[in-house]
């Protein structure tokens, strides 16, 4: 009997280690894209510069521009606006983005944030423009 209980205690070990060792890769793929890629929020902002953070690392970027001031936030693997100057304040109501090709756009400030993996190219978006009317044009990407 006390080989029986031996090896059920073996058993029980061995299954919390696999159990274990697969939630810490599920935990780790969840953080990383296609192919294993480590995943980057890419900030630009209205003046053109490009802020690169970490979706594994909690971060926050206050980017002040011409234009305004935005602040971006990293946690828990997504990455969101916390605080924008802007007039209305939709960027503020978008969820936080964590996959790559999603986007948080701020007009007003002119700064987008997008998801990539580490060996994506950065900034390189199909562009289409929208014409009304009033002859003003609006360019998503």
């Amino acid at each position: 009997m006390d080989s029986f209980k031996r090896y059920r205690a073996t058993f029980i070990a061995a299954a919390v280690l696999i159990t274990l060792v697969v939630a810490v890769f599920a935990i780790s793929a969840g953080l990383r894209g296609a192919g294993g890629s480590r995943l980057i929020a890419l900030v630009h902002d209205g003046d053109g510069e490009q802020y690169m953070l970490p979706l594994d690392k909690d971060a926050e970027l206050v980017v002040a521009t011409s234009l305004g001031t935005n602040t971006v936030v990293v946690e828990n693997g997504s990455v969101r606006m916390a605080e924008a100057d802007c007039p209305h304040g939709d960027c503020l109501r978008q969820t936080p983005i964590s996959r790559p090709g999603e986007q948080i756009i701020c007009l007003p400030h002119e700064l987008w944030i997008e998801i990539l993996g580490d060996g994506a190219d950065a900034g390189e978006m199909d562009v289409d423009a929208v014409g009304y009317d009033d002859g003003v044009d609006t360019v998503a990407r």
